[in-house]
């Protein structure tokens, strides 16, 4: 399970800890803004876990910003794949969901750990 292992190589925040903190890798030289996605996961009205969450072109810090998602938004997941480490709301990941915000329209990629349930299930 590629949720599992992302949890279990996590750097946790400490315990009490308020707020999100997020704390990121930097993109390989190769990093691609653009990625192939597909719109296979069933998971619709999930949420964010955390408001101003960048919805970005590719599955890197370092890529465009499209909008902004926040707690209320809700979004259909399509499906993961691998991009920067980011660390938010006690989770450590290095997987990125491709996403529609319905509440808006955007579409993009968001890093799992600002995703309720950890983002999609399904590889891209």
């Amino acid at each position: 399970m590629r949720k599992v292992s992302s949890i279990a190589a996590a750097v946790t925040l400490a315990a009490g800890c308020t707020g999100v903190a997020v704390v990121t890798g930097t993109a390989p030289a190769s990093a691609s803004c653009s990625h192939a996605h597909s719109n296979i996961d069933t998971a619709y009205g999930q949420l964010f876990n955390a408001s101003n969450v960048n919805i970005r072109s590719g599955p890197h810090t370092t890529c465009g910003s499209a909008g902004y998602g926040q707690f209320s938004h809700n979004v259909d997941f399509h499906c993961y794949g691998s991009g920067d480490r980011v660390t938010a709301n006690g989770h450590t990941t290095y997987t990125w969901t491709y996403l529609r915000d319905t509440t808006t329209g955007v579409s993009g990629w968001v890093a799992d750990a600002l995703l309720d349930g950890l983002g999609s299930g399904i590889a891209c």
